[in-house]
């Protein structure tokens, strides 16, 4: 509980700087989103089938 509390009280102080340094805060936040989909959830996936497959062996 105290860790989405940080987390949404950075979600807010970013998209109040990003607002003040007349930058787009939502195409950031897709930006973000996109990357992640695209580059990070890739690998977490990998990492979860080759436990899988190590246990499954085993």
């Amino acid at each position: 509980m105290k860790y989405s509390l940080y987390a949404t009280i950075s979600l807010v102080i970013l998209l109040f700087v990003l607002n003040l340094l007349n930058y787009d805060a939502f195409y950031f936040i897709g930006g973000s989103i996109e990357w992640a989909t695209r580059y990070v959830l890739p690998w977490i996936a990998l990492y979860w089938f080759v436990k899988f497959v190590k246990t499954k062996k085993e």
